[in-house]
C-alpha cells in the first residue's frame, strides 16, 4: 500500500466516524457527536454511618479528584482553572491506560453532585455525574452515572472488547476511595448498563 492510499483510507475512516484522530482543539461533546447506542452506566455503593457530612464528602471528591482514580487505570490532572478549588469550567486532562489521551470538563456542581462533560477525542460522548442521595436512616448512596455513545466505531468495538471492563474497574476503585473519605461502612454495592438506540 502506498503512502498516499493509507492517507485516503484513513481519511475516510474518520469522515465517517470510524476512527477519531486527535485534531482540532478541545470542545465539550454531548450525544449528538456520537455513533452506536446511548449507553447508561450506573455504578453505586451504599453505606451507613459517615463521619463526615455528605456534602463534604462530594465536596472532596471534586476537589481531590485525581486522588481518587486509581492512577493505572486513569491518571487525572487538572490542567484548567486557577490556582484554588476546581470549580465549573475547569478541565481534567486523563491519560487512559497509559495509552489514550482525553479530556473532561466540570459543568455543574451542586451540594451532592457534581457533573464532567466529554471533550473532543475523548473516546465517549456524553457526561458522568458523581452523586450522593439519602436512603434514609443515616444510610446513603454513592454513584458514578454516565451517559454517553462512542466517540467512533473504533471506540466502540474496543469497548466491547474490554475497555468496558476497565471503565468498571476504574470507577469502581473511585467509589471505594470517595467511600473511604467518609468514614462509613460499606453495606451493598452494584452496577447497572442500558442501551437504547
Amino acid at each position: 500500500m502506498t503512502a498516499q492510499r493509507f492517507w485516503v483510507l484513513l481519511t475516510a475512516a474518520y469522515a465517517t466516524r470510524f476512527l477519531r484522530l486527535p485534531v482540532g482543539g478541545w470542545r465539550v461533546t454531548d450525544l449528538r457527536d456520537g455513533v452506536g447506542p446511548v449507553t447508561r452506566r450506573t455504578y453505586w455503593v451504599d453505606l451507613a454511618g459517615p463521619s463526615r457530612p455528605m456534602t463534604d464528602v462530594m465536596d472532596s471528591a471534586l476537589q481531590h479528584l485525581p486522588a481518587r482514580i486509581p492512577k493505572l487505570l486513569a491518571w487525572f490532572r487538572r490542567v484548567r482553572g486557577g490556582p484554588g478549588r476546581t470549580q465549573v469550567g475547569d478541565q481534567f486532562t486523563i491519560l487512559m491506560l497509559g495509552v489514550r489521551r482525553a479530556r473532561v470538563q466540570v459543568t455543574a456542581v451542586g451540594a451532592d453532585c457534581f457533573r464532567l462533560e466529554t471533550l473532543k477525542q475523548h473516546t465517549e460522548s456524553g457526561w458522568i455525574e458523581f452523586r450522593a442521595e439519602s436512603l434514609g436512616e443515616d444510610r446513603y448512596r454513592l454513584q458514578v452515572v454516565s451517559q454517553m455513545r462512542a466517540s467512533s466505531w473504533f471506540d466502540r468495538l474496543a469497548y466491547l472488547l474490554g475497555v468496558g471492563i476497565l471503565q468498571r474497574m476504574t470507577w469502581e476503585a473511585g467509589l471505594r476511595r470517595i467511600l473511604r473519605s467518609s468514614g462509613g461502612r460499606k453495606v451493598s454495592h452494584g452496577t447497572t448498563t442500558a442501551e437504547w438506540p
